[in-house]
């Protein structure tokens, strides 16, 4: 090899030597402000996954209370379903029942009725109050 070219290349690893000395320092900063801010992270994630569970813990207790009432309630609304329909059947029975009263039955006969009930009434005061004294 010759001078020159010696020369040369001590000159290139040289400045390659200061070039990569050079970035080092100038990594060594962001590095340092990598790991804090990972330490940060990390510092953040447990106590927030401390958090989670608590609240995941809570959310199932209400899930389980919500799937409780919902069977209580789903119990109930089959009872009240049958009691409507029983009203509603009455209320049918009630309806035909004054039809059929109010189509058929002569208005002599209705206040033959109400003249009957009201002497009933009568005489079993009469016979109840007898019987007090």
């Amino acid at each position: 090899m010759s001078q020159p070219l010696a020369i040369v290349i001590a000159i290139a690893i040289c400045v390659i030597a200061v070039a990569v000395g050079a970035a080092v320092v100038a990594l060594v900063p962001l590095i340092r402000q990598a790991r804090e801010t990972l330490s940060r992270v990390d510092t953040l994630i447990q106590s927030t996954e401390g958090d989670v569970r608590l609240t995941v813990s809570e959310l199932r207790s209400a899930v389980h209370n919500l799937n409780q009432l919902s069977a209580e309630i789903f119990k109930n609304v089959d009872k009240v379903t049958n009691t409507a329909e029983v009203l509603r059947g009455l209320g049918e029975t009630i309806s035909n029942t004054s039809d059929i009263i109010r189509t058929t039955a002569h208005p002599r006969l209705l206040v033959a009725l109400l003249v009957g009930l009201k002497t009933g009434r009568y005489l079993l005061r009469k016979i109840f109050s007898k019987k007090r004294r």
